[in-house]
């Protein structure tokens, strides 16, 4: 499923790029390669153009339509708070694709550091409308 959602991802992010061509400059706040109006975390890099050695490109993994990369809001009430932080505790050491936050392939410490670095925060931005609803299939 996870394959598929990338692959989605990727067809529509290659449609967009071409049609951007003709329609003039193309915003993308964080650089990544994925126009914002797209990117489901548009302030934090997490498209092709990013070297990124865990293949972390636009991972949604709770199909919410924020990337996994600025989403640690498992519960989805919109809040980073005490319930993230135990699902993530409780997912330790698995593969949990909502929870694995750096898309190594594992719950692991790194995802619980920065789940803890974001409580009382929200989850994303995202440029997707569908952002915040479960699922969000651009």
């Amino acid at each position: 499923m996870r394959n598929l959602i990338v692959i989605g991802c990727a067809t529509v992010l290659a449609l967009s790029l071409s049609m951007g061509a003709f329609a003039g400059s193309i915003t993308d706040t964080d650089t990544d390669g994925v126009p914002d109006s797209l990117d489901n975390c548009d302030v934090l890099a997490n498209g092709p153009l990013v070297a990124d050695s865990n293949n972390c490109f636009q991972t949604d993994g709770d199909q919410d339509g924020y990337g996994n990369a600025c989403d640690v809001d498992l519960s989805n009430n919109n809040v980073n708070d005490l319930p993230d932080l135990i699902d993530v505790l409780g997912a330790l050491g698995t593969a949990d694709p909502a929870a694995d936050i750096t898309c190594n392939g594992a719950v692991d410490l790194p995802d619980l550091i920065i789940v803890l670095g974001a409580l009382g925060g929200a989850p994303g931005p995202s440029g997707i409308g569908c952002a915040g609803s479960i699922p969000c299939t651009p």
